[in-house]
């Protein structure tokens, strides 16, 4: 309980206490050296009354059990441990595995099954238990493996990258119809046939245009009149 204090005590004490949140005086240490912030509610930094706290801290609002059989581990995905060449009793009767029977089978139902042809029999899984707490049994990332995102990277790139190359073989393709048309109207011309060789040299050099497969100029309204920003759209079929 704690212990009583005159009106005058309960005056420097509110005093201290306002001193702290505006700064000018030290925040206050709990038992472990830790400064205690000042602006933390009473009711979380004061201990109830049972755990015989003799000054505030924070050590009551920790989580101070904890479960030594509690791990981080999962389960591992896609390992087998036996594979058996001829159909065992006891086992599923649709794959042939020990590890689970008809009812929980994951497999494709058979039109006949392991236990009567004793052919493809499917190897046992690999059983495992762990003790995860209510927040481990409810993680939806506890196992995942980032370095399997590099797949959707990896797909995603190939697809840009044919999508460039196509691009660039239609435009090129344009631009030999349209030099060829020319040609054949004006034959004679040397000039107009050095402006069609620069133009094909212009689409061959010119790659990074290829990048802005739909440009469309936007007006933005500013203080200074306004500027100009560049908005593409992709249209993935």
């Amino acid at each position: 309980a704690a212990s009583f204090k005159s009106r005058e005590d309960h005056r420097k004490q509110l005093e201290l206490e306002e001193a702290r949140k505006a700064g000018l005086a030290p925040a206050e240490v709990d038992e472990d050296g830790k400064e205690i912030n000042p602006h933390i509610p009473q009711y979380m930094s004061s201990a109830p009354w049972y755990l015989n706290a003799e000054r505030p801290s924070l050590k009551h609002q920790r989580k101070w059990k904890s479960d030594p059989n509690y791990t981080k581990s999962w389960y591992d995905r896609g390992a087998k441990i036996y594979q058996a060449d001829r159909y065992r009793k006891g086992a599923c009767e649709n794959c042939g595995a020990m590890t689970h029977d008809k009812k929980s089978c994951m497999e494709r139902p058979r039109k006949a099954g392991a236990k009567w042809t004793s052919m493809h029999i499917a190897p046992d899984e690999k059983i495992e238990t762990f003790g995860l707490d209510y927040d481990g049994k409810r993680d939806r990332w506890n196992g995942y493996d980032a370095s399997t995102y590099f797949c959707v990277i990896e797909q995603y790139e190939a697809r840009d990258e044919a999508r460039r190359k196509y691009l660039k073989e239609e435009q090129l393709k344009n631009l030999e119809e349209k030099n060829n048309k020319m040609d054949d109207k004006d034959s004679g011309s040397d000039d107009d046939d050095d402006d069609d060789y620069l133009k094909v040299d212009e689409a061959k050099v010119d790659e990074s245009k290829q990048m802005d497969f739909a440009k469309v100029e936007k007006r933005v309204r500013t203080t200074g009149g306004g500027s100009t920003g560049t908005v593409r759209y992709f249209n993935i079929k």
